[in-house]
């Protein structure tokens, strides 16, 4: 049994032992088919013994069937991730105020963090659920676990350009861009949580005994990404060159206009088939792990909301796995600028108020998400969610002593 999370100390009868686990709390259930959170030791409260805490998590024996349950496993020989990094900037100085600079950034990452669909047949085809079995690594046990690996590779290539302006008479600018591209083996992480959205997640490593196959740009992939922002504190008001006293200086001076504007690439997406298509054993009904076979092309003559993509150029396999690569889509290209207005009126030495107007997604722009992207049901290649929200508006005062 393994104690994890929290804080406390656990008492064993057996051994007679007290022992200090900093950071743990969470019990694994002997039967390995989940976890549940049991605060134990809290702070005033009496020792919890380990028997105590079995009515919470299960037994210590397995079930009078444990060879037909779904469990999560991790390699034994696990071993930890490593990157090897490197980077290479040449910088110009254009003025008093102005920097430019150009540079390069690499990365090479392998023992990874690779999750997959383990004991499934180690080979696609027809066959009844016996013949299945029999192609299993271990064919007693009936069911597809999820076994985590340190099988996973990539890396990252990227050009970086940029242009600033320091902060100089009320006026700063920042403008730089990226061009990269990230490529990797499975990209599946702890249980496909960076596999990205759409029906896809799970068929973005498809097949358990070829890795390589599923090699393909990383879920993350964003290949062109511009940003810019900028400062600009307008020259009315105190302190400044004009206006500087009156009236005006009240009404029309100690304004800040700010801005951010960020364009970039879609995401890549994964195409996903339902059920056990390639007949290897699944047991898991919410996993499809298989792509779809390309039969046509997939772009549409004249894309909509309701096909970004023709799902018709797509079918199911059968007896195998598909043969559409990993990450063959992308989403929409994402446009988005905030906007904001300060003004400042200084009520004394020690005290300021400020007004802010703030405008998120300002011009409104509609970023498509991904489409529903499962193949052969109603709905694929249709858009039904955005990336971000409409335009968001919102006021306040702020004071400063």
């Amino acid at each position: 049994m393994v104690v994890r999370g929290g804080y406390g100390i656990v008492y064993d009868p057996l051994t007679g032992i007290e022992q200090d686990w900093k950071g743990l709390s969470n019990f694994w259930p002997a039967t390995g088919s989940g976890f549940t959170n049991a605060p134990i030791n809290q702070l005033g409260q009496p020792l919890t013994t380990v028997e105590e805490t079995f009515s919470t998590v299960g037994t210590r024996l397995p079930d009078p069937s444990p060879w037909s349950q779904t469990s999560w496993f991790m390699d034994p020989h696990h071993k930890d991730a490593r990157s090897q990094q490197w980077n290479v900037e040449i910088q110009r100085q254009m003025g008093a105020s102005l920097v430019a600079s150009l540079g390069y950034v690499g990365s090479k990452n392998d023992r990874l963090d690779l999750t997959g669909l383990f004991n499934t047949a180690q080979t696609p085809g027809p066959g009844t659920p016996d013949e299945v079995n029999a192609r299993r690594p271990f064919p007693w046990y009936k069911v597809t676990p999820f076994f985590g690996t340190s099988h996973g590779s990539g890396n990252y290539n990227a050009l970086q350009a940029k242009l600033e302006h320091r902060f100089a008479n009320g006026f700063q600018y920042l403008v730089s861009y990226t061009w990269s591209k990230s490529i990797d083996v499975g990209s599946s992480g702890w249980f496909d949580v960076e596999n990205g959205s759409g029906g896809g997640a799970f068929s973005g490593f498809q097949n358990y005994y070829d890795p390589h196959g599923s090699r393909s740009v990383s879920s993350y992939d964003i290949p062109h990404f511009l940003s810019m922002s900028g400062v600009w504190e307008l020259p009315f008001g105190r302190r400044k060159q004009f206006l500087n006293g009156g009236v005006a200086s009240w009404v029309l001076g100690n304004w800040q206009l700010n801005g951010v504007v960020q364009l970039r690439s879609g995401q890549p997406y994964n195409l996903a088939v339902v059920g056990d298509v390639a007949n290897i054993g699944n047991t898991l009904s919410f996993v499809n792990y298989a792509r779809p076979n390309l039969v046509g092309d997939p772009q549409p003559s004249h894309r909509t909301l309701n096909q970004w993509f023709n799902p018709n150029a797509f079918a199911v396999p059968a007896f195998s796995y598909g043969n559409f690569g990993r990450n063959g889509l992308r989403s929409a290209s994402v446009y988005n600028a905030d906007l904001s207005l300060f003004k400042s009126f200084p009520v004394s030495e020690r005290f300021l108020i400020s007004f802010r107007a703030e405008f998120f997604n300002v011009f409104n722009i509609q970023n498509y998400g991904i489409p529903n992207a499962l193949i052969g049901v109603g709905g694929a290649g249709q858009v039904t969610s955005n990336v971000l929200p409409p335009r968001q508006m919102q006021f306040g005062l702020h004071l400063s002593f």
